[in-house]
């Protein structure tokens, strides 16, 4: 009984060395590579399964809604429109993901049901400011389809069907009804890290200008990326996809697991300037992390991206400690003795 028990300690123990890889965060979403966009109804249905028995939750089914997402003729969820793009450059200026990939960002309020209706359909995951997939109107999480009338089911065969596709292209997309909110946890804020108070600073000359993104194409959700503008970070995307060596643009990482929002609804008023908004990330080692912009609605995609991924820890440990108690019960049941 007690070489069980401390066996079952060891693995309890290797478990949480291993969290965030079961919870599919120990390791940056896989590269979809540098690429470069009628309603139908219909009464298919489908229905997200359930984590059972012994199996270890999946990120992707946080919600557990269980609710039916009812088909359209083309199976996809239904309500959503299409449409088609026209390119005429070489380059799209976009990258491909997975749904499941975008779970925690991008496609953070559709249901599992929904996530589980697209599949493993190519989804705009990022789009370069100006590019020809930016004037096409190709948008953040629409669906691709179709190039040149080929259809593509994957964001691998999506990179090369493209980059072989002859000029001009044509791209058909699919739009997710509007009960499907796309999250850009991205934006231009005001920052200040570099000391240990949690109030905004007294001077306004004291914030640093930076372009936030919570988790990005390039490594983990639980990060806080910070660049000098957003062309920086368009850039940063576009090397990771093609280079194997380092950026060539500058960027701060901050780890967020285990953080605390302070000033939720934080104000400031510096003298001849209109009133700024801000909150502070209070995290577990480092110095407080303050955000702020002048509108709230600037500031809210990136408090609702660092808010999200808390929640999503929060509610993921707990899964995590209710499955290690119920294991140690059931151990403890297994050993037993009885006397009579």
């Amino acid at each position: 009984q007690q070489q069980q028990q401390q066996q079952q300690q060891t693995n309890t123990r290797q478990d949480e060395a291993d969290f965030w890889n079961d919870m599919g965060f120990g390791t940056a979403p896989p590269p979809s590579g540098n690429i470069t966009p009628t309603s139908n109804n219909g009464d298919t249905s489908i229905t997200s399964a359930s984590t059972t028995g012994d199996e270890q939750p999946s990120p992707y089914n946080l919600q557990n809604d269980g609710l039916p997402v009812s088909l359209d003729e083309r199976g996809l969820p239904a309500g959503g429109e299409y449409y088609k793009a026209r390119v005429t450059t070489p380059m799209l200026g976009a990258i491909f993901s997975s749904a499941k990939e975008l779970r925690s960002t991008l496609y953070k309020t559709a249901s599992d049901s929904f996530v589980e209706a697209i599949g493993e359909r190519p989804v705009i995951s990022f789009t370069i400011d100006g590019s020809a997939a930016d004037t096409a109107g190709i948008g953040l999480g629409h669906v691709l389809l179709k190039v040149n009338d080929r259809e593509v089911g994957q964001t691998d065969q999506a990179v090369k069907t493209v980059g072989a596709a002859a000029r001009p292209m044509i791209m058909e997309f699919y739009v997710p009804n509007k009960t499907v909110k796309v999250v850009k946890t991205e934006g231009q804020c005001m920052v200040k890290y570099d000391n240990h108070s949690t109030e905004a600073p007294a001077s306004a000359c004291e914030w640093k200008p930076k372009y936030v993104v919570v988790g990005d194409m390039l490594g983990k959700p639980h990060i806080l990326y910070m660049y000098r503008s957003k062309a920086e970070y368009d850039i940063a995307v576009r090397e990771s996809q093609t280079r194997n060596r380092s950026l060539s643009v500058k960027v701060k990482q901050f780890d967020i697991r285990g953080a605390k929002i302070f000033h939720e609804r934080g104000t400031v008023q510096y003298p001849n300037k209109p009133k700024w908004h801000y909150f502070t990330v209070v995290r577990g080692t480092g110095l407080p992390i303050k955000i702020s912009a002048r509108m709230p609605e600037d500031l809210h995609p990136v408090y609702e991206g660092i808010v999200g991924f808390l929640d999503r820890e929060m509610r993921m440990k707990k899964m995590r400690m209710e499955q290690s108690r119920e294991r140690m019960h059931n151990m403890s049941g297994m050993y037993r003795e009885t006397y009579y």
